[in-house]
């Protein structure tokens, strides 16, 4: 469904290579410092690069800041038609963070984006940052690797599934005018024998990390009247390497979720969760070094229920399968790294719970009492706070199920949490500020943000009913995302490791950006893979 980019890595010297555009990155103050590759093309071009290069600087059209591109026509002097000139940022010495993981894994994506612009269908670049003495031995070559890999494979993303080829041909060239170029190769030159195989393993992981978000974000980008319960349950039951059980609807009212039965029976579509396992084989005997659980929030379409939304806030709520998409595609992503030689010392679970809220005669009313599969009684004042009914009858499932040393749970929970932190970053909150903090770095290592919110004893009392244990949604508009965390805290074991993440605003972008094209972003998918991986940095 989502573009593919092949990735090979030469030994060859960068001006050697047979591409369509060779990127040639450049730093803010390029005149001051050795770029034996920018020297070199520039003689081959008769010093009309360096001269081009210095007058898009001066005008301030190329600045050297990371992800700038300026295109230079090589005339027939280099073997590639095109150089993309890459800014670099800042090379002063032995800074790390300017060679930062977000910044070499942006760098490389706006390198693409150039690249697609120019219509060619191969580009090469070094290893972004290594030929430069100011970064020896700041950037291990798997990560750098790793870091180009995932960049250009993300920002090479192109969601056409739906889009028809026109009969007329004026018609067909406009189309493909308007739309950027699918690449077809990226090739990497390294600085040196001694590397390939370090940087070789680390294109295979970030490789594999991008495929996976951008399968991810196929499934979000997708209409709900092909992404259904049905079809999520079928992408996970075709994972190879990894076990897969499914619930039914009659297993799902037979194992007592009577919360995520009440969403469910409003649709015609059936519910179902999904548990898919994951169990390493590096040292079988000695058993893993612990047990995770993925829980995600697989709402394929959600109009509110009776509580109907507007037809405005409706438009994107194919969406709300993000969090299952998500732990799918993360799953999904540790069997094809499993299959390549990369093994996890950890135990993995997957679980999913996935249906439609939709408005029927069947459906929840305002005012009804449903009981949970831990037992407790939720009074339904609003059915528009589906997700967290869904979440914890699979929450307690999940527990007893395995018994998991963590559980982390993933939903576009609250449109509260959009308000508190924007699309920029995702909310976390939970009982264990270790995890917290660890999903916080891997975050910051994957190029994803996110933010601790409180989960104070104060905010049960939103949730204080008259009739029942508990009500779904907080009265007052106050706290939306913790009210919805807190929620969920009642269905946590008491001493259970354990985070939410509200990926409410960073699920969806309007906008594009360098490795994130408009529409389903696949967010967290990196994030629990680098959390769940220690060494890919």
């Amino acid at each position: 469904m989502s573009s593919h980019l092949k990735i090979d890595i030469v030994n060859d010297p960068l001006l050697d290579v047979e591409a369509g555009a060779v990127v040639i990155g450049v730093a803010e103050d390029w005149e001051q410092r050795d770029n034996a590759v920018l020297s070199a093309a520039d003689e081959a071009m008769h010093g009309g690069l360096k001269s081009e290069l210095k007058a898009v600087t001066q005008s301030g059209a190329f600045k050297g800041k990371v992800g700038d591109t300026h295109i230079v026509n090589t005339l027939g002097h280099l073997k590639a038609r095109y150089v993309i000139l890459l800014g670099l940022g800042k090379f002063e010495d032995k800074k790390p963070e300017n060679a930062s993981p977000e910044n070499i894994r942006r760098a490389a994506a706006s390198a693409i984006r150039a690249a697609q612009k120019l219509k060619v269908q191969s580009v090469s670049m070094a290893c972004l940052y290594c030929y430069d003495s100011a970064f020896d031995g700041l950037v291990a070559p798997q990560s750098m690797g790793g870091l180009i890999a995932e960049g250009a494979v993300l920002a090479n993303y192109q969601f056409k599934l739906r889009k028809t080829k026109s009969e007329d041909k004026k018609e067909k060239d406009k189309k493909e005018e308007a739309q950027t170029y699918e690449l077809e190769k990226l090739i990497v030159a390294t600085p040196g024998n001694d590397r390939f195989p370090a940087i070789e393993r680390g294109v295979l992981i970030g490789r594999t990390i991008a495929k996976n978000v951008n399968r991810a974000r196929d499934w979000v980008n997708d209409s709900a009247n092909y992404v259904t319960p049905t079809f999520l349950k079928e992408q996970a039951e075709g994972i190879k390497g990894l076990e897969c059980r499914v619930l039914d609807a009659k297993e799902i009212k037979k194992q007592g979720m009577g919360l995520f039965d009440l969403v469910a029976k409003g649709s015609d579509e059936p519910p179902f969760l999904i548990h898919l396992s994951y169990k390493s084989q590096q040292n079988p005997k000695e058993g893993p070094k612990k047990k995770v659980a993925l829980v995600g929030k697989g709402l394929t379409f959600d109009s509110g229920g009776l509580s109907l939304k507007p037809a405005k806030s409706m438009e994107l709520m194919k969406m709300d399968m993000a969090g299952a998409a998500a732990v799918i595609a993360t799953m999904r992503a540790i069997a094809k790294l499993e299959a390549k030689g990369v093994s996890l010392d950890v135990e993995v679970h997957g679980f999913v719970g996935t249906c439609e809220n939709m408005p029927s005669a069947r459906s929840s009313k305002p005012g009804d009492i449903a009981v949970s599969k831990n037992g407790k009684t939720v009074e339904v004042n609003n059915t528009d706070a589906e997700g967290r009914l869904v979440l914890a009858d699979v929450l307690t499932y999940a527990q007893e199920q395995v018994n998991p040393d963590q559980i982390i749970d993933l939903a576009t929970l609250t449109g509260a949490c959009i308000v508190a932190l924007g699309k920029v970053a995702s909310g976390v909150m939970g009982t264990d500020k270790t995890l917290i903090s660890d999903i916080i770095e891997s975050g910051k290592k994957a190029g994803e943000k996110f933010w601790e919110l409180p989960l104070y004893d104060e905010y049960k009392k939103s949730l204080e009913s008259d009739v029942a244990d508990l009500i779904n949604a907080g009265s007052g508009g106050e706290a939306g995302s913790q009210n919805g965390g807190m929620f969920l805290k009642e269905f946590i074991d008491e001493g259970r490791s354990w985070a939410h993440l509200d990926i409410a605003g960073p699920a969806w972008t309007s906008r594009d950006l360098p490795e994130v094209p408009k529409g389903g972003t696949g967010v967290a998918v990196r994030t629990l893979l680098y959390y769940l991986y220690k060494d890919f940095s």
